[in-house]
């Protein structure tokens, strides 16, 4: 599995991976009724806007409705940055706004999407560490034990705006490694003929 690196990516690579993100969190909190969209251009009353990626969803009987900007930067992103997309929800009439960023973010930027509701994530490249094992004669692409390892996803994802003294992991996701592991687990067992034990894959996922 080809793993590049984040800076690496186009900035229409970059919006579509954002993209998968946000539709795999939803698939994990089972959101009804879910439709996601990259390259959006909405009208409203004052012109048309481009949103990288839009969702709607509904959640107790109530259609919502987000735009995500996706900002492939190596400087901080700027408060004036946050003021902007708050402004585009308040013109269409979106509910929730979601700026995804390859950098950190300035603490006035953080301060003012806390007090606007505007989630403000993170993205990084996932870094790993193969490790051998004991599969005499086998190729380390067939190793049943780095299965998991070679197929997570190759970034991770932060919540900056999360209330929690450490940031809040958003992506991969707990199901997504749970599936992972399970897949792990049937090839071990399929291809060495031993039984793996996995305890994280009978933890309850919220």
């Amino acid at each position: 599995m080809e793993r590049k690196s984040i800076w690496n990516l186009s900035p229409t690579e970059f919006e579509k991976w954002c993209l998968e993100v946000l539709k795999g969190y939803a698939e994990e909190k089972k959101v009804t009724d879910f439709r996601i969209m990259h390259n959006k251009i909405i009208p409203s009353s004052d012109g048309k806007y481009q949103v990288d990626v839009y969702l709607e969803f509904t959640l107790a009987g109530l259609r919502f409705r987000v735009l995500c900007e996706c900002k492939r930067y190596k400087n901080r992103v700027s408060r004036e940055k946050v003021e902007l997309l708050h402004s585009r929800l308040e013109s269409v009439a979106a509910q929730k706004g979601v700026l995804i960023s390859t950098s950190d973010f300035q603490s006035g930027a953080i301060q003012y999407a806390k007090a606007h509701g505007i989630a403000l994530i993170k993205v990084e490249d996932y870094h790993f560490e193969f490790l051998s094992h004991s599969s005499e004669g086998m190729a380390a692409e067939d190793d049943p034990f780095l299965y998991a390892e070679k197929n997570m996803p190759p970034y991770v994802a932060y919540d900056c705006t999360a209330e929690s003294e450490k940031l809040c992991k958003v992506f991969p996701s707990s199901t997504t490694i749970r599936k992972l592991l399970i897949e792990q687990k049937k090839k071990i067992e399929e291809v060495m003929g031993i039984e793996a034990d996995f305890p994280e894959i009978n933890e309850r996922v919220d």
